[in-house]
């Protein structure tokens, strides 16, 4: 088999077995919007605060939720072993961290498309608001955590503290590619700023981050 079909057979699983449960995506929206919610209540409301702060506050949310998938991706094959299969079979590391990756980035969108319209509603969006730009933000952003985010969960999956170690390590790495996501993102808010240099350092991050990760995956995805 290719890799490109490896890779889309992990994805495919991890989908399958995620909808039959949802107890990822039940988490994550649980968590995003838990945070959404006590932050329309802890502030005011208003146009001036979504234009000052808006877009940190949609990328905490955000980043609360995408923890949880990360933290998950390799959750499975650690209790039922079946890790250790995977890397039996003529499969690559590239292509089942790629798998993984795929399903991690389209859980954390699935909870983005909902989280969206609701920061809309209870921020008070800018009616100059460009969505189309913020929509691109969001997918670049979680195509930076879910390609760090995968490798650095494969990483930490012989860890004790896994639930630990994950956040201090994605973090740090992630800095710049936060940083962006929530510049870019005021700037669609109607706030000052030059938007393509944030989406085109993203973008950078991007490709750079993916290809590492997908070069060190047979290093990270070695029984231990």
């Amino acid at each position: 088999m290719s890799a490109a079909r490896i890779a889309w057979a992990v994805l495919r699983r991890d989908l399958l077995i995620e909808l039959r449960g949802r107890e990822a995506l039940l988490a994550m929206g649980f968590y995003a919007l838990l945070v959404i919610v006590i932050f329309s209540f802890a502030f005011s409301a208003d146009a001036d605060l979504t234009l000052r702060a808006g877009g940190s506050l949609l990328w905490v949310a955000i980043l609360f939720a995408a923890m949880v998938a990360l933290d998950r991706a390799f959750l499975r094959e650690s209790a039922e072993a079946t890790l250790s299969g995977l890397q039996t079979t003529p499969a690559s590391g590239a292509a089942i961290l790629a798998g993984k990756f795929g399903s991690s980035f389209l859980l954390i969108c699935a909870v983005e498309a909902v989280l969206l319209p609701l920061f809309a509603v209870l921020f008070n969006a800018p009616a100059h608001t460009r969505w189309g730009g913020i929509i691109l933000t969001a997918l670049l952003g979680t195509w930076a955590l879910a390609a760090n985010g995968t490798y650095f969960s494969a990483l930490s999956l012989h860890s004790r503290q896994r639930g630990l170690l994950l956040p201090l390590l994605l973090l740090p790495v992630a800095i710049p590619a936060i940083l962006a996501m929530v510049q870019a993102t005021q700037v669609f808010l109607g706030g000052p700023g030059v938007a393509n240099y944030w989406c085109r350092l993203l973008i950078g991050y991007d490709i750079i981050y993916t290809a590492l990760g997908l070069g060190l995956a047979d290093l990270v995805l070695e029984v231990e």
